[in-house]
């Protein structure tokens, strides 16, 4: 299976499970409004080598091991066509993989319930992409509800997936990180260091 192929399966699930109805289209993960949670630990890792990646439209900025891909992706939803543009880096000797997306609804922000948001994006994940779920724990960052959500793959065993989602209510946007590993340790630092890289301007 090509690297990329499994990124962007994952993605599309993601987009997916927040599409089935206007609840789950209301969810948005919460983009890090704020300076980002590095340690001087996960520093080292950017401070010579890591690449600054800035959104398009310049809403977010992540680091990455390296210049990322993109890929476009789009799905045909009861509100229309939703968009997103997948950015992604994959270590082909390390089967890691990490990607961002995200995605704003042309929803009223009024009109979406955030917890059934979540919960159906969750259990959409599973679903579609036929994984089951390992752990999950609630998360925020500076008020905004998310979840962090580790899966693994039925077909695969060995491939896991951590998948870090936020809401954001005043888009609503969508912000969908996630860390893929086909050997199944998603414990190791430079993970860490690209998911709290993550800033939302």
């Amino acid at each position: 299976m090509k690297s990329s192929l499994i990124v962007i399966i994952y993605s599309i699930v993601t987009i997916l499970s927040f599409t089935s109805n206007l609840n789950a289209i209301a969810i948005i993960y919460p983009p890090l409004k704020y300076s980002s949670e590095f340690t001087d630990t996960n520093i080292i890792y950017l401070a010579n080598s890591w690449y600054r990646y800035t959104a398009k439209d310049e809403t977010y900025t992540v680091f990455f091991p390296g210049p990322p891909e993109e890929e476009n992706l789009s799905v045909d939803t009861s509100l229309g066509k939703l968009n997103a543009l997948l950015v992604f880096y994959q270590y082909p000797e390390k089967q890691r993989f990490f990607s961002v997306s995200s995605i704003k609804y042309p929803v009223d922000p009024s009109e979406y319930n955030v917890e059934k948001g979540l919960n159906g994006a969750r259990d959409g994940a599973a679903n579609n992409s036929n994984s089951q779920i390992i752990s999950e724990k609630n998360i925020n960052y500076q008020g905004f509800p998310g979840r962090e959500i580790i899966l693994q793959s039925k077909v695969k065993p060995n491939l896991r997936l951590l998948l870090r989602i936020f809401i954001d209510p005043s888009g609503p946007t969508l912000y969908s990180l996630q860390v893929v590993a086909e050997d199944g340790n998603l414990d190791f630092p430079e993970a860490k260091a690209f998911l709290d890289s993550f800033v939302v301007k």
